[in-house]
């Protein structure tokens, strides 16, 4: 015959093992917390030095453009002036052995990622006290001698495009030969050496273009 004390013992030995279930179960949840916390926190971390290192390529690219921009600027002032302004973009390519800026978009693929480089170029004007640049373009004060170059790069993922500007300066005057007249009256930009004229005048001014001289009478 059993005792009622090896019954007591029984409840107390299947009333331990279901605290130990239970503070298991307890347990195994917190552990559960602690790895989706921490998997969620390395994700962010991978993800963010995924856009840091992203970015910086972008600078890269985009600083990569301005150098280019500036090779072309100088070999030839008009080279970057003649081009339309504001709303055009342009990107840098290599064109028989040198820089040139080409209509369009150019896509560039590094690493993992996909970048969309262009340039847009834009006059500018300057203060007719100050001779400082203008925030705001006036083409009254228009500053032929200064263009304002910006580079956007922008690739897929990222919160907002790499935007580069610098302001390019003709520095140097190319001097051009006008070695007669025999082109006639011509107008726009001038090739060197050049043999038009813009205009004549006054009346009875004779340009003899089989000799090259310039009458005045």
């Amino acid at each position: 015959m059993k005792s009622k004390y090896s019954k007591f013992k029984i409840k107390q030995k299947n009333h331990s093992r279901g605290v130990l279930l239970l503070e298991l179960l307890i347990s195994i949840s917190i552990l559960a917390a602690i790895l989706s916390v921490g998997s969620q926190a390395v994700w962010v971390s991978m993800q963010s030095g995924k856009i840091s290192s992203e970015s910086d390529l972008a600078i890269g690219l985009a600083g990569e453009a301005l150098e280019a921009t500036r090779g072309v600027v100088d070999e030839k002032w008009q080279n970057i002036y003649s081009l339309t302004k504001g709303s055009q973009h342009y990107y840098p390519a290599v064109v028989g052995g040198k820089w040139t800026l080409v209509s369009g978009d150019e896509t560039i693929a590094l690493n993992t990622a996909r970048y969309t480089r262009y340039i847009v170029i834009d006059n500018v004007s300057r203060d007719l006290s100050t001779r400082m640049v203008e925030s705001t373009y006036d083409s009254a004060n228009d500053d032929p001698s200064t263009q304002k170059v910006t580079v956007t790069v922008e690739w897929l993922g990222a919160g907002s495009p790499v935007v580069v500007s610098d302001y390019f300066f003709r520095w140097r005057n190319k001097i051009c030969n006008q070695t007669d007249w025999s082109g006639g009256i011509g107008s726009g930009w001038k090739n060197c050496p050049d043999t038009t004229y813009g205009s004549i005048g006054p009346i009875g001014t004779e340009i003899n273009t089989t000799g090259g001289t310039l009458k005045l009478q």
